[in-house]
């Protein structure tokens, strides 16, 4: 019976830990649960217009890097698969225009300009 009561105490004890880390990593990283009234704002306006485009063109071109796997500028269809750039694996073909199985930042840069128009 003691030896049950031991048990429980560090089961309750253990969860209690557990309960509290949570609690600390939700906090330490809020995300879009967390309720309007504790949010802090952004001291900066949203990026909008232009200024938007270049925000998420950079995005991209990390993104782009990061999946460059053997650092060659360009990324082949499984590369950009395996980074889940999913726009880049549906538009290969259209992207590839010169059907050379990779493609480059330039290349999807200037595919999205010509979409866009």
């Amino acid at each position: 019976m003691i030896n049950m009561k031991r048990t429980l105490m560090r089961c309750a004890w253990l969860a209690l830990l557990a309960a509290d880390a949570s609690a600390q990593s939700s906090m330490a990283s809020p995300g879009p649960s967390l309720p309007p009234a504790l949010r802090t704002p952004s001291a900066l306006p949203p990026a909008s217009g232009q200024a938007l485009r270049n925000e998420a063109m950079q995005k991209l071109k990390r993104r782009f890097e990061e999946a460059d796997l053997d650092a060659n500028g360009s990324l082949s269809r499984e590369e950009a698969q395996r980074a889940g750039l999913g726009f880049v694996v549906r538009s290969f073909d259209e992207i590839d225009s010169a059907k050379r199985g990779k493609v480059s930042f330039d290349d999807v840069k200037k595919y999205m300009q010509q979409r866009r128009k």
